[in-house]
């Protein structure tokens, strides 16, 4: 049996609608790395279906793959255009996201075609300088003019009004362009912060640590295993790799068919828990590559049954937590092997 990651379509556009909310406006959606790892072909068009006309991938095939299922849409691509990538762009007519004058120079032969161009006002990594004026962009049809914050998911970070203040100084020299620089966090800070075209992320995906009514508060994402077997253990028993766990009294120990090769940190062995019919139980032993190990102590479970990892009982982000990452790496590391099912939460 395979595990399983269940993705609540309509959790999704309800996250999708609590970001509208915020601000009158266009609202697209980053939908990079096979939307954040849950399956671009069906979270598109449920995105789309529920108003939503804009989206942002990171590379050019990403975009290439996201035209055949929103043939409407307009998709950005982070990355920008290279001498490698520029036809492919312009031919499935996408909007390179340009972030240097090399970039410019790769699309000059498609210069007619809209482009974005990235400002960096503190991040430090991809977009021009501030000091970028109209001159520098002569000839090419700018769309968009975008930034990304460095600090947004701490609310009184003072880098946050900085780098907006140095973004609307840009913006004031490319007036009748559109702006964009809120992404899930940077929108929660406020209208100000969203631009013309805001950009939600993990905040789709229920990847962030909101209050129930905020956005992004509602579960997408569950990601089970199937308990393949119940066995029952005496005081003393070593369990699983390196023997890093002894029973200290009689304990019921279920083995899941989910391991770190299907998305499980293994930072999770002896520290994390999984959800048994909506009830918490640890992980016991070390994560291995296909199995892991609970204690089902007291739970009524059996072969077949299935065991959340992370879902609406153990939420992704104590998970991330627990494996001292983010959610973002947690939810795009659950591999091709695990099964993606599409519900609507009804």
């Amino acid at each position: 049996m395979r595990g399983r990651l269940l993705v609540d379509l309509a959790a999704l556009t309800a996250n999708y609608q609590s970001y509208c909310a915020i601000k009158p406006g266009v609202i697209g959606a980053v939908v990079k790395a096979d939307a954040y790892g849950l399956g671009a072909a069906m979270v598109a068009p449920a995105l789309q279906a529920a108003g939503c006309d804009t989206f942002f991938v990171a590379i050019a095939e990403e975009g290439e793959l996201l035209r055949s299922v929103v043939p409407e849409a307009r998709i950005f691509v982070f990355e920008g255009a290279t001498p490698q990538t520029a036809a492919a762009l312009a031919a499935a007519d996408l909007i390179p996201v340009i972030n240097n004058s090399a970039q410019l120079s790769a699309w000059q032969d498609y210069a007619a075609k809209p482009v974005a161009v990235h400002v960096d006002t503190g991040m430090g990594r991809l977009g021009f300088a501030a000091s970028l004026q109209p001159d520098d962009l002569a000839g090419f049809s700018i769309t968009m003019l975008l930034t990304h914050l460095a600090c947004a998911d701490t609310a009184d970070d003072p880098q946050n009004a900085a780098q907006l203040a140095a973004f609307r100084q840009v913006a004031k020299r490319f007036p009748g362009v559109a702006t964009s620089v809120g992404s899930s966090a940077a929108m929660c800070l406020g209208a100000d912060y969203c631009g013309d075209v805001a950009r939600p992320g993990i905040g789709l995906y229920g990847g962030v640590a909101a209050a129930v009514g905020q956005p992004g508060a509602a579960c997408v994402a569950t990601l089970q295993g199937p308990v393949l077997q119940v066995r029952e253990h005496s005081a003393g028993v070593a369990l699983g790799y390196g023997a890093s766990y002894t029973t200290r009294s009689a304990t019921r120990v279920a083995t899941v068919g989910l391991g770190y090769a299907d998305g499980v940190p293994r930072l999770l062995s002896n520290c994390g828990e999984v959800a048994v019919a909506g009830k918490r139980c640890p992980i016991v032993g070390r994560v291995s590559m296909d199995l892991t190990l609970v204690d089902v102590t007291g739970v009524a479970v059996e072969v077949g049954d299935w065991i959340e990892f992370f879902g609406p009982t153990v939420a992704v982000h104590e998970v991330a937590a627990w494996a001292q990452t983010i959610t973002y790496e947690v939810l795009t590391s659950v591999s091709s092997r695990v099964e993606r099912r599409y519900v609507t939460g009804e």
